[in-house]
């Protein structure tokens, strides 16, 4: 399943790609039709042409297309989880090795040598970790390790029953 999620989900873009979902932000998006903000048209083009699932608010965007789009309704990220899981049955299991870069949706791949990326973080992050991952967009490279923010998602998740 991939997503196209509107722009008032930036937060929830984050956390799709945390865990997993290949998910395009509309934000993202204005660079590729040259317009900003990109009007809901050419979502509703990318969408198809990308075979993605929009995620709106925006029910008139929504009413455009009711097969491929999910209007969701409320505030908050854990909010928006929870009616993804029950409207898609989407499941929220982490692992770093299906995660995708929060920054910008490519894939990650796994470290083979610490030492490579040791001026890439913080001392305290490299010396209390040794499994990191590293985006595979090249003008990204954005690293990532399993540190206490997922912990604390995930148990977040847990705790709320999503």
């Amino acid at each position: 399943m991939k997503f196209v999620t509107d722009a008032m989900f930036g937060r929830l873009t984050r956390f799709l790609r945390i865990f997993g979902y290949d998910t395009v932000y509309a934000n993202d998006l204005e660079d590729y039709f040259q317009i900003n903000p990109v009007p809901d048209d050419k979502l509703l083009e990318y969408a198809e042409q990308n075979n993605r699932i929009i995620i709106t608010k925006d029910y008139l965007l929504h009413k455009k297309n009711r097969d491929k789009s999910i209007l969701l309704e409320g505030e908050g990220v854990y909010n928006y989880l929870k009616q993804l899981k029950i409207k898609l049955d989407l499941s929220y299991n982490f692992k770093m090795k299906k995660a995708r870069c929060s920054k910008c949706n490519f894939e990650l791949t796994e470290v083979d040598n610490k030492n490579s990326i040791k001026n890439l973080v913080e001392p305290e992050t490299f010396k209390y970790n040794d499994d990191f991952y590293q985006c595979t967009n090249s003008n990204c490279k954005k690293i990532y390790w399993k540190g206490t923010h997922i912990e604390n998602i995930v148990n977040k998740l847990k705790k709320m029953n999503i």
